[in-house]
């Protein structure tokens, strides 16, 4: 099972759309249900779509209500959320691309996940589920590390 979202997969994918199929109805149904206080205090904000809202819940896993937790990890441990990471991105987790992209991405990082505790790609997974509200010069630096794993 792949850990939900590699600190780099999450980055890299600011800079991507996502071409894969979405998650099932059923499981984002049961999550926006299930979650629909969480989503209110800690995603408020964050746009549907493209599992930002799944990764937003994420980032504030230490957060997270008893009644949404279940639904999270189904969305989160799916194998559509596993096909949407590119398989190359797996490879940059603690290397000097993410090292660079986490310096690019620091203010952004400070200022739409303040509170979220790191690791696990928590962080990241934050950065992701803000990604219309990203810095150009995050978006950037996300879309330079994909470059270089082409």
């Amino acid at each position: 099972m792949v850990n939900f979202l590699s600190a780099t997969a999450v980055a890299i994918t600011l800079a991507l759309p996502i071409t894969s199929a979405p998650l099932r109805p059923a499981y984002a149904s049961g999550l926006m249900t299930a979650c629909s206080a969480d989503i209110a205090s800690l995603c408020n904000g964050v746009r549907e779509g493209r599992g930002r809202i799944s990764a937003c819940l994420f980032a504030h896993d230490n957060k997270i209500s008893t009644s949404c937790r279940p639904e999270l990890t189904k969305v989160t441990t799916s194998r559509m959320f596993e096909k949407m990471i590119p398989p190359d991105v797996l490879k940059m987790r603690n290397t000097p691309g993410e090292a660079k992209l986490r310096q690019v991405c620091a203010a952004d990082i400070k200022s739409r996940c303040k509170g979220v505790p790191p690791g696990k790609g928590r962080l990241l997974a934050c950065l992701y589920a803000w990604s219309n509200k990203v810095s150009k010069s995050c978006h950037a630096e996300a879309r330079s590390v994909l470059e270089h794993l082409k």
